[in-house]
């Protein structure tokens, strides 16, 4: 299902050519790379993606990162390819989906832990343990910081999500006075 939309033909295309190469991990280092790269330098996210440079600068450009951050071929004529077609606006759907087909693949499943603070190593433990038994794949986690959330943890993960988050109750309660107010049971 998630090979029908535009990313996910994107990420099929990728996943395929990963597969037949061997290296999925490497394309998967290789994302993460450029995100990295894109964090430490917005200005040269935007250079590089620009509807406004024309296509052989912003070729040379791809070609140029590519050598830069030891990309494998294929991940940089990927990249070249969306840069092309005009499709980065849906990179991080098209990650999304190749990170689930790789995960599915090696019958694995990819995890998000997010919360507001860095967690401690024996509450990562005990976050570790509660996913190990939750899902039959070997879980691969990876952990995020979301200072919005306040407190508690929402754990995420292809079609299942789990909202323990100071926010997600907060909005709970809302809406629960909010319906009790619009439903004439307020005193």
């Amino acid at each position: 299902m998630l090979f029908t939309s535009l990313p996910g033909r994107y990420a099929r295309a990728l996943f395929n050519e990963g597969k037949r190469a061997g290296n999925l991990k490497e394309i998967l280092d290789n994302f993460n790379r450029l995100d990295t790269f894109f964090k430490k330098h917005s200005s040269v996210r935007k250079l590089l993606t620009s509807n406004c440079v024309n296509a052989t600068d912003l070729d040379a450009g791809w070609r140029a990162l590519g050598d830069h951050l030891s990309f494998c071929p294929a991940f940089t004529a990927f990249m070249r390819q969306i840069i092309h077609n005009k499709r980065y606006p849906i990179i991080g759907k098209i990650r999304y989906i190749f990170r689930v087909a790789v995960a599915k693949h090696k019958n694995m499943r990819n995890v998000t832990i997010l919360s507001a603070v860095e967690l401690l190593p024996e509450q990562r433990a005990r976050v570790e343990k509660l996913v190990d038994r939750a899902f039959k794949e070997k879980a691969i986690i990876r952990y995020e910081v979301d200072e919005r959330i306040l407190a508690g943890i929402k754990i995420a993960s292809e079609e299942v999500a789990v909202d323990a988050s100071a926010l997600s109750q907060l909005k709970q309660l809302s809406t629960y006075y909010r319906d009790l107010r619009t439903d004439g049971n307020t005193r």
